[in-house]
């Protein structure tokens, strides 16, 4: 059934009355993205599928870490905040290297914070990223911490032939979230959550597993859920889609964030651009790294509805973008950039990185 976020009055301003300094919001954004890329249909055409487009793979000196390390300096630079006032580091993947063991510790070592610094890490979902969002904010609204940084960071396993073997993609993107010098302020959040098994990776279990019934997945667990979400979240902020100026939704595919737009009157104009075809499906990342192309365009008072999903929950969150967005954009590293910045690699080579092949001993 669907869950409310209890948002302070601390950071959280009537939306006709917003108040700088006493709103949360973004102060500061970075994305990474690998250069190397492959063609989705060499990996499909390999095991008899077609797919389109291309993805970001990692390098061999590349992971989860490396990346949410890149991201997180080019937040912090973005942000034009010094390392020291970060409060808390929260870190959210489904693709980290370890079962019990935190990543955020080891990028809270590479800025040299001090151990009173909050370091978590969320994970087990496509909804990490957002859930380690909403925790961050929770510290700021207890008044645990001024600000502090959230951080995503994917590189999927996937079994040769399966699909995400053609559409899983690498990227990370990190966000300074806090009350002063932002950029987009949250205005509300909704989280609709029920018991929905779409896809799942056991302890055991070497790469993601799904039902393998695309159509089951899209209806009953993205669509339905990002729909209801966003309706909860419009109830609250008395708005309809037409009110919102960007709609960002998280892209396994090009094709499937026009459904719950569709549900909820949202023209196909209003939605982000495609970074699928391009980058693949970045998991719990994908929405994050949409939302940071959009910022990376967007004028003060547009507003952006952005929703996330993974594992029968999503969280539909709204933002009013703010006029320091315009004075900070000469200090990021527009996602583009990255877009544009890449080298292709063949599938072999990617099969070889990932030590699906190994050469004989002999």
């Amino acid at each position: 059934m669907p869950s409310v976020f209890r948002w302070s009055t601390f950071y959280l301003a009537p939306c006709n009355q917003p108040k700088e300094g006493n709103v949360a919001g973004i102060i500061g954004y970075g994305v990474y993205i690998p250069r190397y890329r492959i063609e989705q249909k060499e990996p499909a055409m390999a095991w008899g599928s077609w797919s389109g487009g291309e993805k970001a793979v990692s390098g061999a000196d590349e992971d989860v870490v490396t990346m949410a390390a890149e991201a997180m300096d080019n937040a912090i630079n973005h942000a034009s905040i010094e390392p020291a006032e970060i409060g808390a580091i929260h870190m959210g993947t489904t693709s980290s290297p370890y079962v019990e063991q935190y990543v955020a510790p080891i990028l809270a070592e590479t800025l040299g914070l001090n151990p009173e610094t909050t370091m978590m890490d969320y994970s087990g979902s496509l909804n990490s990223l957002a859930n380690a969002l909403l925790g961050c904010l929770d510290a700021i609204a207890a008044r645990r911490i001024k600000c502090g940084i959230v951080i995503g960071a994917e590189d999927r396993a996937t079994a040769p032939g399966a699909e995400g073997d053609a559409t899983f993609g690498a990227g990370a993107i990190a966000m300074v979230v806090g009350t002063t010098g932002t950029i987009a302020d949250f205005e509300g959040l909704h989280t609709h959550s029920t018991l929905f098994i779409d896809r799942w990776r056991a302890i055991k279990d070497s790469w993601v597993s799904n039902w393998n019934d695309y159509r089951f997945d899209r209806e009953y667990g993205y669509q339905s859920h990002v729909a209801e979400a966003c309706k909860g979240l419009m109830a609250k902020l008395n708005k309809k889609g037409e009110d919102f100026t960007h709609v960002v939704f998280p892209q396994p595919d090009d094709r499937i964030p026009s459904l719950p737009a569709k549900d909820l009157g949202i023209e196909r104009e209003r939605l982000a651009p495609a970074i699928s075809s391009t980058l693949g499906d970045l998991g719990s990342c994908s929405a994050f790294v949409s939302l940071a192309g959009v910022l990376d365009k967007a004028k003060p008072g547009e507003t952006i509805l952005l929703a996330s999903y993974g594992s029968g929950a999503s969280n539909a969150i709204g933002l009013v973008v703010r006029n320091q967005i315009t004075s900070k954009r000469k200090r990021g590293v527009p996602l583009q950039r990255y877009v544009d910045r890449k080298q292709y690699i063949t599938y072999t080579s990617y099969m070889r990185t990932r030590e699906h092949v190994k050469r004989a001993p002999y």
